[in-house]
């Protein structure tokens, strides 16, 4: 019996031993767990913080990626407030010389005058056309035949701010020559000025004699609602002028010379 109670004391002793380890081990692998979930917390921390560097990165050099519920929406463009198809600030009305039966002027080439005409008014049309502000209508844009009233009541149905008529001339004299600008008689419309402008640009731009300003009383100028020009390019009648006239590098230069001008008008007008 006494050996039992012997062995008895010693298997409770054992059992206290057990306790105790598992209470160490227990605490330990609580330490650990710990020390993990800081080490794994410092490791995502990281990756976080690079990720929104690059993301910030990526958002300086490409423009997007942006968290647009940071936007301030009082600095949003609404088009609806704004309006989708809000108005060009100025209208340019180009009017095409000629066409269709009235053929301009008719050299001993036979180039005529009204296909010139076409031309040339195609190219300032295209160049002004690349302005944001502005709204570009022609008269004609095919071989039509216009009258002079139609044009002018076609620019103020238009509402157009400025009216810029593109011809070439001839003469009996084929030694005439040069670029002229003309506006309506008694204009008091910035007629003048928008003339003077044209002129004094495509004669920067092409290597034509400038015959400057003149008041003139063309049917194309009465009735204006805008200001209002015709500008006489050059002389078909002179075959150095007609062989200027139909080069087409020649035709960009005298374009871009009236474009110019026009932008140059369009400048002082606010």
């Amino acid at each position: 019996m006494a050996r039992q109670n012997k062995k008895a004391k010693h298997g409770k002793k054992r059992t206290r031993i057990n306790k105790r380890k598992l209470i160490i081990v227990t605490v330990g692998l609580l330490i650990v767990a710990f020390g993990l979930f800081k080490i794994f917390q410092t490791v995502f921390s990281g990756i976080s913080v690079a990720k929104e560097n690059v993301g910030s990165l990526i958002t300086a050099v490409f423009g997007v990626g942006e968290d647009t519920s940071k936007v301030n929406k009082e600095k949003q463009f609404d088009l609806e407030e704004e309006g989708i198809t809000e108005k060009k600030k100025y209208v340019v009305y180009i009017d095409v010389g000629h066409g269709g039966t009235d053929v301009g002027y008719k050299t001993s080439n036979g180039v005529l005058e009204k296909d010139l005409d076409l031309q040339i008014s195609k190219l300032v049309s295209s160049r002004l056309s690349s302005q944001g502000d502005l709204s570009v209508v022609v008269s004609r844009n095919t071989d039509t035949t216009l009258s002079n009233s139609e044009r002018v009541e076609d620019a103020n149905k238009q509402n157009a701010d400025l009216f810029v008529s593109i011809h070439m001339t001839g003469n009996q004299d084929n030694k005439a020559e040069g670029v002229q600008t003309f506006y309506r008689v008694g204009a008091d419309d910035a007629s003048d000025e928008l003339a003077t402008l044209i002129q004094k640009s495509v004669s920067a731009y092409v290597n034509l004699k400038d015959r400057g300003v003149t008041p003139f009383t063309f049917d194309v100028l009465q009735g204006n609602n805008m200001p209002a020009i015709l500008i006489q390019c050059g002389f078909l009648s002179n075959p150095k002028e007609e062989k200027k006239l139909t080069n087409p590098e020649f035709q960009k230069d005298l374009a871009e010379g009236i474009y110019q001008g026009i932008l140059s008008f369009l400048d002082t007008q606010g």
